[in-house]
């Protein structure tokens, strides 16, 4: 099973390009003949596709992607919070889970001006460089991050990522104390993030954010207040799911 799962790992760090088992088994250091066999029964399962003398990942995951979401009721609440919401419907926002010091984003809402320069949906980057991650990073108390972060080199998506850990550390802390994170073009250039942790958003013991993606040069204090009043709203819904969906996200 471990092998299997290392297999789609591998596949999906491909990103799209096919390999073949010689390959996959060069990467993970298996015999080839083993990782044929593991590849055939995977195929057999629909986990992986076969596509020319090479391997893809499988439709199946999709299914049970979509099976795994749709679970997850706070997703839901998500998409239709930020319908409702008055500035954020009209904008990209998401939802993104802390792994390890990487964020995931498992929703993705698009609103009538959407961003296409951003996350999404399994899509995966460094916390450091992301409003989501450095939002859930702060939710930690400040010797665990510190902790967490102790001897670790950060990655740049930008010019403006922040790679020093004591940099990263004083973020944090101004990110916990106003009760919001930014990414500042950290990761794409002329590109900003507002995020909020969700502190009653919890699957499997991880932290959740949602976040609002705006081009930098349309953002001034009052629509940044406006997207901020909305992020709060937002997860004030998905944090009381009780919380009467028309009065969570409106407002002006």
């Amino acid at each position: 099973m471990t092998r299997a799962v290392a297999i789609l790992d591998v596949l999906g760090e491909a990103e799209g390009r096919p390999l073949s088992v010689s390959e996959i088994a060069r990467a993970l250091g298996l015999p080839k003949s083993s990782t044929g066999n593991l590849c055939a029964s995977l195929e057999a399962a629909g986990m992986i596709t076969r596509n020319g003398t090479g391997f893809g990942l499988g439709r199946k995951l999709v299914e049970l992607g979509g099976r795994y979401l749709s679970t997850v009721d706070q997703l839901r609440d998500f998409y239709e919070l930020c319908r409702r919401s008055a500035h954020i419907s009209r904008e990209t926002a998401r939802v993104a889970v802390l792994d390890g010091l990487d964020v995931l984003y498992l929703a993705r809402y698009d609103g009538t001006q959407p961003l296409r320069l951003t996350a999404n949906i399994g899509d995966r980057f460094p916390a450091n460089c992301t409003a989501t991650g450095k939002a859930i990073l702060s939710t930690l108390d400040p010797a665990v991050a510190e902790d967490r972060l102790r001897g670790r080199t950060l990655p740049a998506l930008s010019e403006r990522s922040i790679t020093s850990v004591p940099a990263l550390l004083q973020d944090l802390a101004v990110s916990r104390e106003r009760g919001y994170a930014i990414d500042d073009e950290e990761a794409t250039a002329g590109v900003l993030c507002l995020s909020v942790p969700v502190t009653g958003f919890r699957t499997d013991s991880a932290p959740f954010a949602i976040s609002v993606t705006v081009l930098k040069a349309r953002l001034d204090d009052e629509f940044r207040e406006a997207l901020l009043k909305d992020l709060r709203a937002i997860a004030a819904g998905m944090e009381n799911p009780m919380l009467p969906k028309g009065m969570s996200a409106g407002g002006g």
